[in-house]
């Protein structure tokens, strides 16, 4: 191995006691700031609610089957597998007090650190690297920026930066002739960690194994099919090891939403703008990433590429491996060939710190060899590296702080290193310098994410304890009322409720609710296509229901009894239909007071509406839809149809008649009337907009009006000087604006922008209001296309906008303009909000480069919510683009009342008797005359199998999404029993890969005795 069993300890203990100085003053920075951990996105949405619920299941010693927590009800296994399920870490979690969760979540985070760190460190032992250039190789590696950022927002996330080094080793065992055994754990450890990390820690270990094994073929006379069939020996064993979790997982995955992502988001290239922001991701941290292209080396780590890159031929395969990784990370193909065919994410790039490390240990164990031409290319590609950062500025460092003080480590690196050779340092000294100067840039680096001082990510985090109470009393404590009634019911949350549009949250999973609201990773395709298929606008492929857009009959058919309010929105915002308030004994609204929590509290007492609307989880439909009428519904009719008969997948249901859907909905006309107030297209409203000190929003004009000199206004307004100008722009939005409105004149088709780049809204104007009275309202939008603002839009905007103001277009002024808009380059996201009487409501497209949820908008329908009186009027604005155009834009008035309340009761009367819900087992009595189709709101999965009368029967999709089947006439038992797809399979390969495990150790062991 190159050193002895004492220097390896000894290197294990220089580096653990390292790490917990480099730990205290990285991460003792929080108790300064007063933050956990817990980001504020997606770890108090997700993760931290997600290790709750994992420790509760933990202490019940219940990790498989069904929970009804999860949304609309989920696989335990496949929706966790993806965060805690396979990580070995998130199991200490039960040995933390409930009360301390949230220091338990923090612990885990420095141990999955530190361990990191640890894998590193065998794998560059076992490398033959010396102790001082390991040290170095495995501090750059266990701090790099991927980790340190994905520390506070995706801890599982450092899973793989275990997983790579340890695979490595493993592949590395096998070209020294030894066992394959510690390559199959580590496979299967990490194929039941993260099925996504795992696809990408074997497309990485593939190009190791080849790279390396190019290197050492030579010097090692390996043969190559015994090793290549030990590789693949250990593959096959990982694989069986794995398959308990791996199997269920891969199930989940393939029927997920995910499955339906469009390849690398659609790009051909990456945005003009990426490529000017990679070169500075290199080297800093703490800014806002870009396709999460977040490398953030250490300036000595940068020396060790520059140094094994002028010798290329030495370090031929470390090279090639290098060149991969440029390559790759500059064509989103690539990037979405390593995310699984999906989104073009740089996050694969991790694979690249233990290439980068690499570089840096052959560097350091050639310290006492540098040459001249060593030295010069290294400060040559320092001075050039620089360069291009401020080349892709344009041409100007207007970099942050923080990034400027990295640039000073990188030239004090460089500097130690060329004094130390200057005056001949041995190369002991040289190392002790260079660690010193290695561990202030990894704190450096640390305090781009953690310090308020030097980046915006420390400010995304949530106050210390917050996260803890935030759970505990995220509906005020209104749970315990919905917990207490009979019977199994869902709930929602109005929009708003916690002042955003849509909810994004876990938390009610653990409260009980049975929130249909549920944000994960892997969703359920089933679920996604029913949301889908209603047109439901809040659909995301994290969270294919969210909160159902506040539809009526959307909530009804999912059997949501509850909604939890906050008491000031009644009387102001429209609620579904039916859904009414709860009353004391006194006749009164029951309201819960609010219990504040600093910083996410929504400041009001929680009031609860119930529906009587609401459907059981299981109930009969003695009329079954036809699937090509239903084809050609839109999407508020079909939810209405679905109140009618059952939508049954594939082949009518014999013997159950099929019904014919008649709309009663209403398409409404209106007149679409553009504002103008805010579009300068007449001399006069630059006048007034001067005069109101450049403004034209009244409610802005009227804050300011008594600061405003009413005696010598025109002084600060003449428009004879540049009236020519003047005259030209104002013209451009007068006609702009009429060509608008005559596109517009018979229905909405395009909305557009004024030439300072404002959007113009658009009020729509009902022919016939009292048409809308006892009505949910639809804005039915169809054949959506945005423009996006170019760079010469923004640039001629902001000349205008100059213009308008009589200020300035000065050249550096153009010239800023021009940089920040090629820094900052519209990716087509865009809002567009609905405003009616007591009601808001909007929509979003994600741009380009989300690579989370980017699907292209064609079509959508946007609640506008209910209302028992008449409205007058829509109106719509949108934002972040230069224009919006529609095929069609329709307003949909939908009837609620007598008729709908009776075709509710009759389907609430079919409900199953006697109905029993556990996590695995639903169970009832079914009644009916004629030959009916059993229709749940239960999740379609394969997991689910009937009995009826104890005997078995085959389910079917009903409803798009959801778990039902025929049933004869008469009385009958029926009992649905869930066990998750995959698992015995799964089970039975583990058990298998165990005893090759068992029987290959055995044999070992035997010949070594014998």
């Amino acid at each position: 191995m190159g050193e002895n069993k004492p220097a390896s300890r000894k290197n294990y203990l220089v580096y653990t006691a390292i790490f917990m100085i480099l730990t205290i003053c990285l991460y003792g920075i929080f108790i300064l700031t007063g933050k956990s951990f817990i980001w504020q996105g997606d770890g108090l949405a997700q993760h931290y609610p997600v290790l709750e619920k994992f420790y509760t299941w933990l202490h019940q010693g219940s990790l498989t089957g069904w929970s009804w927590d999860l949304g609309l009800g989920a696989d335990k296994l496949t929706t966790f597998s993806y965060y805690v399920l396979g990580d070995p870490f998130s199991y200490l979690i039960a040995l933390c007090p409930k009360g301390h969760l949230e220091m338990g979540y923090n612990l885990l985070i420095l141990l999955r650190l530190y361990v990191s760190g640890l894998a590193f460190m065998l794998f560059a032992q076992h490398r033959s690297f010396k102790p001082g250039s390991q040290l170095l190789g495995t501090l750059a590696y266990t701090f790099t920026g991927y980790s340190l950022y994905v520390s506070i927002r995706h801890p599982f996330f450092l899973l793989p930066m275990i997983l790579f080094p340890l695979l490595a080793y493993g592949i590395d065992r096998i070209y020294r002739e030894k066992s394959w055994v510690p390559l199959a754990i580590f496979t299967g450890l990490a194929l039941i960690s993260n099925f996504y990390f795992a696809y990408i820690l074997a497309i990485g270990s593939l190009v190791y194994a080849i790279l390396r094994y190019l290197s050492v073929r030579n010097d090692r006379h390996l043969n190559g099919w015994r090793t290549l069939g030990k590789l693949v020996e250990a593959g096959i064993v990982g694989f069986l090891l794995a398959g308990i979790l791996l199997v269920p997982s891969l199930i989940g995955v393939l029927h997920s939403t995910r499955a339906t992502a469009q390849f690398a988001n659609g790009y051909f290239v990456y945005p003009f703008n990426y490529y000017l922001k990679l070169p500075n991701a290199i080297l800093t941290t703490g800014n806002a990433m870009s396709f999460w292209a977040n490398v953030g080396m250490a300036g000595l780590t940068f020396l060790g590429l520059i140094y094994v890159l002028r010798h290329f031929r030495r370090y031929l395969w470390l090279n090639i491996g290098i060149l991969l990784l440029v390559v790759g990370s500059l064509l989103p193909e690539i990037s979405g060939v390593m995310n699984g065919l999906t989104t073009p994410s740089e996050r694969w790039l991790l694979l690249g710190c233990l290439v980068f490390s690499l570089a840096l240990m052959n560097f350091a164990d050639r310290l006492g060899e540098l040459t001249r031409g060593d030295l010069t290319t290294l400060m040559l590609g320092v001075v050039g590296w620089l360069v291009v950062i401020w080349a892709a500025n344009g041409f100007i460092f207007s970099n942050s702080r923080h990034d400027l003080v990295t640039y000073g480590w990188l030239l004090v690196t460089l500097g130690a290193l060329l004094v130390g050779q200057f005056y001949q340092w041995s190369t002991r000294r040289q190392l002790r310098v260079l660690l010193a100067i290695l561990s202030l840039n990894i704190i450096n680096n640390g305090y781009g994410y953690f310090s308020p001082n030097s980046g915006s990510a420390s400010a995304g985090l949530t106050p210390r304890g917050v996260a803890t109470k935030y759970q505990k009393n995220f509906y005020d404590g209104a749970e315990s009322y919905v917990k207490s009634r009979p019977g199994f019911g869902r709930t929602a949350t109005s929009n708003f409720y916690y002042f955003s549009n849509e909810a994004q949250t876990n938390l009610g999973m653990n409260l009980g609710t049975h929130d249909i609201m549920s944000y994960f990773s892997i969703q359920n395709k089933a679920v996604g296509d029913f949301s889908q298929e209603l047109s439901n606008t809040q659909f995301k492929m994290n969270k294919p229901i969210n909160q159902a857009d506040s539809r009526t009959t959307m909530n009804n058919l999912l059997g949501v009894r509850y909604i939890f309010v906050r008491s000031n929105q009644r009387g102001q915002q429209a609620f579904p239909y039916h859904y009414q308030t709860i009353e004391t004994a006194s006749g009164k609204s029951m309201k819960f007071k609010d219990k504040p929590v600093h910083h996410f509290g929504n400041n009001y007492d929680t009031i609860l509406l119930k529906s009587k609307n609401a459907l059981p989880l299981a109930y009969l439909q003695t009329q079954q839809l036809s699937a090509k009428q239903f084809k050609q519904l839109n999407g508020s009719d079909r939810e209405q149809a679905l109140t009618y008969g059952a939508l049954v997948n594939g082949s009518d249901v014999t013997g159950v008649p099929t019904t014919t859907y008649r709309s009663n909905q209403r398409t409404l006309s209106y007149q679409t009337v553009p504002d103008t107030t805010n579009s300068l297209n007449s001399l006069a409203k630059v006048a007034s907009f001067r005069q109101a000190g450049n403004q034209t929003d009244p409610a802005a004009i009227a804050a300011m009006q008594a600061t405003l000199n009413q005696g010598n206004l025109d002084r600060f307004v003449s428009i004879t000087t540049d009236k020519k100008r003047l005259t030209t722009l104002t013209k451009q939005n007068h006609t702009r604006i009429q060509r608008n409105a005559k596109k517009n004149q018979h229905q909405l088709t395009k909305m557009v922008s004024d030439n300072q780049g404002n959007p113009v809204s658009y009020d729509l104007k009902f022919d016939r209001p009292e048409q809308t009275h006892g009505t949910e309202l639809y804005l039915e939008l169809d054949g959506i296309k945005a423009q996006r603002f170019t760079v010469k839009d923004k640039y001629q905007n902001a000349r205008n906008d100059n213009i308008y103001k009589n200020q300035m277009f000065t050249g550096i002024q153009r010239l800023n303009n021009l940089r920040q808009s090629l820094w900052n380059m519209s990716d087509g996201a865009y809002v567009v909000t609905a405003n009616t009487f007591r009601n808001m409501n909007s929509f979003s497209q994600f741009g380009q480069s989300n690579l989370s949820n980017y699907q292209k908008k064609d079509h959508v329908l946007l609640n506008l919510g209910y209302s028992a009186t008449k409205r007058q009027h829509v109106l719509l604005t949108f934002s972040g683009v230069k224009s919006l155009s529609f095929k069609s834009a329709k307003i949909v008035a939908v009837p609620f009342g007598k008729s709908y309340d009776q075709r509710m009761h009759h389907l609430r009367q079919h409900g199953l008797h006697g109905l029993k819900v556990t996590d695995n087992r639903v169970t009832g009595t079914a009644q009916a005359t004629t030959a009916s189709v059993l229709t749940t709101s239960i999740p379609y999965t394969k997991g689910w199998h009937l009995t009826v009368d104890g005997k078995t029967q085959p389910t079917t999709r009903v409803n798009v999404g959801f778990v039902g089947a025929k049933l004869p006439a008469g009385k009958h038992r029926v009992t649905l029993t869930y066990q998750t797809p995959g698992l015995k399979v799964g089970l039975l390969a583990t058990l298998v890969g165990l005893l090759v495990l068992l029987v290959t150790g055995g044999y070992r062991l035997w010949r070594w005795r014998h």
